[in-house]
């Protein structure tokens, strides 16, 4: 795979007065989710083969399962996953919340379920 300006995506905080900004994503096309996650619950292991994700976890309390990597995130740590990583996220005790930016024309179809506690693997993203 060729270099790609989405690799060296990072966030720069900004220090104020009264506080800090998290400049998570500027002048790139892209779409931003806000993802709350349930305690107990996870998300299905899963990959997409052509858009670039950005995980900023606003919380602690999650758990992200990286290319069969345990990590444990602290609040506004982040996490670049490439196309072809095989990724999810769960909640052990307190729910979590992070943003998720999607670089890259974002489609259901782009995601294929490796395996999912609620049965849906192998089937499509429905919305």
């Amino acid at each position: 795979m060729e270099d790609d300006p989405r690799d060296e995506q990072t966030t720069t905080k900004s220090t104020r007065p009264w506080g800090d900004i998290f400049m998570v994503v500027r002048n790139q096309r892209c779409s931003v989710d806000l993802t709350c996650v349930k305690p107990g619950s996870r998300s299905s292991l899963h990959s997409h083969e052509t858009r670039f994700e950005l995980f900023h976890f606003l919380d602690p309390g999650g758990v992200l399962e990286l290319n069969g990597e345990i990590i444990r995130p602290e609040a506004h740590d982040e996490f670049l996953i490439r196309p072809g990583d095989r990724h999810r996220f769960w909640a052990e005790g307190e729910p979590f919340r992070m943003l998720v930016v999607c670089f890259g024309e974002w489609s259901a179809a782009d995601q294929q379920r490796h395996e999912d506690d609620y049965g849906r693997e192998g089937k499509p993203l429905e919305l």
